[in-house]
């Protein structure tokens, strides 16, 4: 009897290390699919991280209904997460063209409802099988044990994390992890039915056998993506650090996508000309010059047309160097010195001084571009320019009308550059050019492009009506708000001008939202009790607070793809911590000890942005930046999972129906602070006041427990 139950302990504390492993990796590689797809805007990450946390926890609260055949329920339900992920990937590449025209951009409803849908059968399941565990684990152990039941998935998405980000990441495309990960599972599975009936045992491996066998023979990955550029051929393909980086042919042009958004085609001669020429015929005479980007779309070329002494071209994405060495092999010439860094950490470093900055860069449509186009980061470049140097950007499509939202990007990025700037040039081309600088500029670039006798295509005099030009650039001018505010590091203002611009273009229908989540908060509510109440604040804070670290290291430093599987690895070996030392050193749970913990988190939320702040102020110490949000990340995880376990133990009753109330409500608390903080706080408030919200959350979580300490002490049934 005791070997019988020592057999089922082992079982289940396989199958609650497989789910947590198995639901960490799933999560990063979606969230990552996902952006990739739908073109590299947080917002999305928002979106999918709320649709992944609110059917997680009605997955839970549906668990409680599973009955009392856990043990013949687990392995289907294992057989189902380990194969489930990889039918989601796969319905999102091959329906995203079925269901949305192609080349057309999403709309924010349509992203809400059609992720939630691919979403639904892993986030259900993976929600019930916690409840079905907390169940099975209660009768191993002492009831109350789903403090354990959660150290113990927390572990698995530790070991998940560590995997993805040493392994899945650097070396297997999408589909390779999701079938390593499908291996892994079917194991589980095979592990949990060793000593049934040969019969099931037989069925178990043959259907492990067909699930796996397709998977490992076909290159899937390359056949959806295909799909995903039909009537193109894709002659490259690879998921990096800084996003999916795809490249076409077409009708014997190359064309260049990163996450589905085209970045430029090759021999694009008007861009690259317009990307270079307004900025390059102003000075005197141009010798050093700094690129960022473009490379592909053959802008080193016109800069060479000047007989530049030098050319610094610095790209972040070493894929992107490889291909534009490959494509432009204007960056062979012995002038051009190609770095492969981040432009921010480059300006920081380099000790060259430059006469035009060229930043050939997309709109600031998301955190990890929009750091360069705010106001900290054109003071550092101007550090490095020479007296008359001139910056050059790019911002929307020039027209002759601008919409409201339109005009306000354009009037804060014109405010921005002139609080560095004396002088600012507005050029409308196929873009709105910016140029700013301390000496005098011409908008007559025929003429300025004669006098220098450099041969273009398009930018010359018999393709630019100067007269025309200059009307068209003083209209741009007084059409924009001289009190719009500056695009800064920690005030994303463009970012979220660039959003709302997006979003205009949607506008039907987008109550629906706000209905989703008014119902969803709804249903919260009726659940909240005296305990719960902590739990829906301490998700909230968790996953904002986790946001907001993960869109400061962001915007310090630019590549969070490549550090988000650490981040969350510790923010999961965070949560293990707190509730493994929880029963250590506190080992009786009282309400004080629960309202305490949380206004411990309300002090670590209102001194966050402090500590923010500084480390922008030292963000040349990478050493220092990294281990100060690493740590940052384990504290409130810490604290998180010490509430959690607290918890636990408040709240008496029947395991199930506890695991599934607190798991489910920690969960729809999750969901709501990831989408405000992403889509609201963060673009509106900006990072230092947005993470005062979850404190005040806390503390007044805090306050209730206090209030109503009798009913918690007393047992709640």
């Amino acid at each position: 009897m005791k070997e019988s139950q020592h057999g089922n302990d082992a079982r289940v504390t396989v199958s609650i290390v497989a789910v947590g492993l198995t639901s960490l990796v799933t999560q990063v590689i979606l969230l990552r699919e996902f952006l990739s797809v739908f073109y590299g805007n947080e917002l999305v990450i928002g979106v999918l991280l709320a649709n992944w946390m609110i059917l997680t926890g009605l997955g839970a609260y549906l668990g409680r209904f599973v009955g009392k055949r856990e043990h013949d329920v687990l392995p289907a339900l294992l057989m189902f997460l380990a194969t489930v992920p990889y039918a989601t990937v796969l319905g999102l590449r091959l329906l995203r063209n079925v269901v949305f025209p192609v080349g057309v951009m999403v709309g924010i409803v349509p992203i809400i409802w059609s992720s939630f849908i691919l979403l639904i059968p892993y986030c259900l399941l993976s929600g019930a099988s916690f409840v079905v565990l907390a169940s099975l684990r209660s009768r191993a152990e002492q009831p109350g044990s789903i403090g354990s039941l959660y150290a113990l998935e927390t572990i698995g998405s530790v070991a998940g994390g560590i995997v993805f980000s040493l392994i899945l990441f650097h070396y297997l495309n999408t589909f390779q992890s999701l079938a390593a990960l499908m291996a892994f599972d079917l194991a589980a599975v095979l592990f949990l039915v060793r000593d049934r009936p040969a019969q099931k045992r037989i069925v178990t491996w043959g259907l492990a056998i067909v699930l796996l066998l397709p998977v490992l023979v076909l290159n899937v990955d390359l056949l959806t993506k295909r799909r995903l550029f039909p009537d193109q051929e894709v002659v490259f393909s690879r998921d990096t650090p800084y996003g999916s980086l795809t490249v076409t042919k077409q009708a014997e042009q190359m064309n260049f996508y990163e996450n589905n958004a085209l970045l430029s085609s090759e021999n694009d001669a008007t861009s690259a000309e317009e990307s270079v020429h307004y900025a390059m015929v102003q000075p005197a005479l141009p010798r050093s010059v700094l690129m960022v980007s473009g490379a592909v779309v053959g802008a080193v070329r016109e800069v060479l047309k000047y007989g530049v002494q030098r050319l610094d071209y610095v790209e972040v994405n070493p894929h992107l160097i490889e291909l534009a060495k490959k494509y432009s092999p204007d960056l062979g010439d012995k002038r051009v010195n190609v770095f492969n860094v981040d432009p921010r950490v480059f300006v920081r470093e380099t000790q060259a001084r430059y006469d035009v900055v060229l930043l050939n860069i997309p709109e600031p449509s998301t955190i990890q571009i929009n750091r360069y186009y705010t106001l900290e980061f054109f003071e550092a470049l101007k550090n490095q320019m020479n007296p008359e140097g001139i910056l050059s950007l790019a911002l929307l499509p020039s027209t002759e009308y601008q919409s409201e939202e339109a005009r306000s990007i354009n009037s804060t990025m014109m405010n921005t550059v002139k609080a560095v700037f004396k002088e600012v040039l507005i050029v409308p081309g196929l873009r709105t050019y910016f140029l700013g600088s301390d000496a005098k500029l011409d908008i007559h670039i025929g003429r300025l492009v004669a006098q220098r006798g450099i041969g273009n295509t398009y930018v010359n005099q018999y393709y630019l009506d100067d007269d025309a030009l200059a009307q068209r650039s003083g209209l741009l001018h007084r059409s924009l708000e001289a009190g719009a505010p500056l695009n800064k590091d920690f005030a994303p203002v463009s970012y979220y001008r660039q959003v709302t611009h997006w979003l205009s273009s949607f506008r039907n229908n987008l109550w629906i939202v706000g209905g989703i989540a008014l119902l969803f908060f709804l249903f919260a509510a009726i659940q909240l009790n005296a305990v719960s109440v902590g739990i829906f604040a301490g998700g909230f804070a968790a996953s904002s607070i986790e946001v907001l670290l993960l869109i400061a290291f962001q915007i310090l430093y630019g590549y969070v793809y490549e550090a988000l599987g650490l981040i969350v690895t510790i923010f999961m070996a965070g949560l293990f911590m707190g509730s493994f030392w929880r029963v250590r050193i506190f080992p009786r749970a009282t309400i004080r000890l629960y309202a305490k913990i949380q206004m411990v988190v309300a002090l670590y939320c209102f001194l966050l942005p402090v500590v923010l702040l500084m480390l922008q102020n030292i963000q040349g110490s990478a050493a220092v930046v990294h281990g100060s949000i690493f740590i940052l990340t384990f504290v409130i995880a810490v604290l998180v999972g010490v509430e959690f376990s607290v918890a636990a133990d408040l709240r008496r009753g029947q395991p199930q129906r506890v695991a599934s109330e607190l798991y489910a409500v920690d969960l729809i608390g999750s969901a709501l602070g990831a989408l405000l903080v992403a889509v609201v706080l963060i673009p509106m408030l900006g990072i230092v006041a947005a993470s005062i919200v979850p404190g005040l959350l806390s503390l007044l979580a805090a306050l209730v427990a206090l209030i109503q300490r009798k009913s918690i002490e007393a047992p709640i049934l």
